[in-house]
């Protein structure tokens, strides 16, 4: 049965390998091979039914997608608020099951995600809203390093995205009882310091949590601590089994343990992770009871394929393997390393989880160990119970409540504190790059097989993987961030690295920098800047200037900056082996966009001109200087406006290449289908970074050569590709 179980749960996991979505009616032939294997080879039968099912499963959720018009206009939309996540400036997300779109209703109801602007307080959870929205397919930036916001929307439901335009309708929903015991909660600890974390692990209301306060969590390695589920769950569960047991037996402790567990769930919103803990538990309390031994891992096996049952596209959310992960984790802990007390589980649990937090967060905590073996016994014998006697006592004895609140907040403010300031003095995240992830996972992965009988093998695969890691780069590269709707350019040099302009920054608090700059610098172990130059002043080329200044070393500042060089045609520098060549502007004109810094790179042989926002009578006039424009890689200006690329500067470039560094989807529509046919014309190939993501290309000799010739990654990443080549529904 475990066999069966575990190839039914990998052939729904093999969603997140197929480099494309497989037309729904391969569902035939899978079901047909499924039933030939099921007598002389059930597991792979399981696993063919599991990726039937997960086939079947994405179609039923995608279909609605090809309605015709979609994604052109804008849309009389009606749904249901599942959950909000607020943000700064009065920004908030809403999750919502979409009831109607232009009153055509869609079966199964699409959950999408909508951004909402409006000056009021935003709708609240269960709220009936009808609105104008325009919406777009699950889409997201793709840099590596970056978060992967396409896997993450199909990891919680969501089919599409998009932003209201206008509120027509609004009908709050009754507050619920849960509701009215958060805002009696909200009330009592007004005045308390550590009111966001007393919510954030009574009712998991985690969104006043601040951007300081996570990066404490995730460098001391204790994030899990304030994300209810397994730990939490299984305290409150293991309450009722004791004090069932006291007063009755087997039985009547795993019920109490089960409405215990149930009340806490409840408590903190049944949130995805407190889902998965509490059907794992519920499974193994309904053993207890029914008098029935099943091993750990047979109990982690039917979860696993009970969630993944009811909800294959839980494969793409990061939460679900860390969970799952950890509680195998465990079981091999106190199995096969004989782990019984506490820190021989948490030392298993922390170096057998190793490689996907490393791969996951791009680094891991070196206090992780320590942290946990201090606070997991201080949360689950002082904090947790205390903190659910007060959520107990809030309605009936609020005295009480209080009291235990300003108790907790005496104990919870010097210790956050504390944590803080370790976080401060001894800074334990070590962020890794793609190559020293690489070497620390083969070590992990070769090191412990090398020991077995005839593993010396591995570990000569292992020394010949590491050699290879040693591998001389390419002279110098040339990275174009997909940055949305804006403009950044990374030229590297192995670790020297330039950066044009610098993307945008949202008043949600959403930015480039934190949000695709900075991961990928650390991915490549690029710690400084030797060169930060900023085109012009338009926020999707400067947002980011003075945080990036702020953050990061910069050796030289120049372009639109009040304290830096500005760029005036003429100026020339060498940076290692490459010539920087301002070719524009001559002098400032006023005009924002035509005074955009034009900067030419090279190496004698190849070269690259960026161009910035300039249209076509700065263009005109950059001819008119009579300089050498020709370069084998042009970044189309002004995103592929229309207003730019003239037929004369084009020509006079001659690149081989242009990339459009324009949004996926963006209302101005760029590039414009004109500038695409003159580079069509001249026999240019074009790269669009919302289509394409990231274009990366390296220095081969006197041509580029493109690393990533199509969009990176499996089929969810070229979402938009299959919805345009899928027939639309009649």
């Amino acid at each position: 049965m475990d066999k069966r179980l575990f190839f039914f749960c990998a052939g729904v996991s093999t969603v997140l390998l197929w480099p494309w979505l497989p037309d729904w009616d391969w569902w035939l032939p899978l079901a047909l091979l499924g039933g030939l294997c099921w007598r002389i080879r059930p597991a792979t039968a399981c696993l063919l039914f599991g990726m039937m099912w997960s086939l079947c499963y994405s179609h039923w959720q995608l279909g609605w997608l090809q309605h015709p018009g979609l994604f052109q206009r804008s849309q009389m939309m009606a749904g249901t608020v599942e959950a909000v996540q607020h943000r700064d400036h009065g920004v908030s997300r809403l999750i919502v099951s979409l009831k109607s779109l232009d009153g055509q209703v869609f079966s199964p109801p699409p959950r999408v995600l909508l951004s909402w602007y409006g000056e009021g307080p935003a709708p609240g959870e269960g709220a009936f809203i009808r609105s104008v929205s325009r919406l777009q397919p699950p889409h997201g930036l793709h840099n590596p390093g970056g978060f992967d916001g396409a896997r993450w929307l199909l990891g919680q439901g969501i089919s599409a995205r998009g932003y209201l335009t206008g509120s027509l309708h609004l009908r709050p929903a009754p507050p619920s009882r849960r509701m009215q015991l958060l805002e009696a909660f909200r009330d009592l600890s007004a005045e308390l310091p550590s009111q966001r974390w007393l919510l954030a692990l009574s009712f998991g209301d985690r969104s006043r949590l601040q951007g300081q306060d996570w990066d404490t969590l995730r460098a001391l390695g204790v994030s899990h601590l304030f994300a209810i589920s397994g730990l939490h769950i299984g305290l409150v569960a293991g309450v009722g089994l004791l004090l069932g047991r006291l007063g009755g037996g087997r039985l009547p402790g795993a019920v109490l343990a089960a409405g215990l567990a149930l009340g806490y769930a409840w408590l903190a919103g049944f949130a995805l992770p407190t889902q998965r803990a509490l059907l794992m538990l519920l499974l193994w309390l309904a053993l207890i009871g029914w008098g029935r031994f099943w091993s750990g891992r047979r109990i982690l096996l039917v979860t696993m394929a009970l969630l993944l049952a009811t909800m294959p596209w839980l494969a793409f959310n990061p939460g679900f393997w860390l969970s799952v992960l950890a509680v195998a984790a465990l079981l091999a802990s106190a199995g096969w390393l004989g782990g019984r007390g506490l820190w021989r589980l948490q030392l298993g649990l922390t170096l057998l989880l190793l490689p996907l937090v490393m791969l996951l967060f791009d680094g891991i905590s070196w206090l992780s160990l320590p942290a946990n073996l201090l606070l997991i016994p201080l949360f689950s014998l002082l904090l947790i119970p205390l903190l659910l006697l007060a959520c107990l006592a809030l309605v009936p004895f609020p005295g009480l409540a209080l009291l235990l609140l300003r108790l907790l907040d005496g104990l919870f403010a010097p210790l956050m504190a504390g944590l803080h300031e370790l976080e401060r003095l001894f800074s334990p995240w070590l962020a890794l790059s793609a190559q020293a992830q690489g070497v620390l996972l083969l070590a992990l992965l070769v090191l412990p097989a090398a020991l077995l009988p005839r593993g010396r093998w591995l570990a000569g695969l292992g020394c010949y993987l590491l050699l290879l890691q040693l591998w001389p780069r390419p002279a110098w590269e040339v990275r174009v961030l997909d940055v949305g709707q804006g403009l950044s350019v990374l030229v590297t040099q192995g670790r020297e690295a330039l950066l044009y302009d610098t993307g945008n920054r949202f008043p949600s608090g959403f930015n480039m920098a934190d949000g695709v700059i900075l991961p990928l610098l650390a991915h490549l172990d690029i710690d400084r800047l030797d060169y930060l130059v900023v085109s012009h002043d338009d926020s999707d080329h400067s947002g980011n200037r003075d945080y990036l200044a702020s953050v990061l070393p910069v050796t030289h500042r120049r372009g639109a900056w009040p304290d830096g060089q500005h760029c005036r045609a003429g100026q020339t520098e060498q940076w290692g082996q490459l010539t920087l060549r301002v070719l524009w502007p001559v002098a400032p004109s006023g005009h924002s966009n035509n005074d955009s810094c034009v900067l030419h790179i090279g190496d004698g042989r190849l070269s690259l001109l960026l161009t910035g926002d300039i249209e076509a009578r700065a263009e005109r006039a950059l001819l008119a200087t009579g300089q050498a424009l020709g370069a084998q890689l042009l970044l189309s200006p002004h995103h592929g406006s229309r207003s730019s690329s003239s037929e004369d500067f084009n020509r006079a470039v001659a690149p081989d290449w242009v990339v459009h560094t324009a949004g996926f989807n963006n209302r101005w529509g760029f590039p414009s289908p004109e500038v695409v046919a003159r580079f069509d014309r001249q026999g240019v190939a074009q790269l669009n970074t919302g289509e394409h993501g990231m274009v990366h290309l390296a220095a081969d000799g006197d041509r580029w050569r493109l690393l990533n010739p199509r969009r990176a990654g499996a089929w969810y990443h070229r979402l938009n590709a299959w919805l345009n080549e899928a027939k639309p529904l009649e």
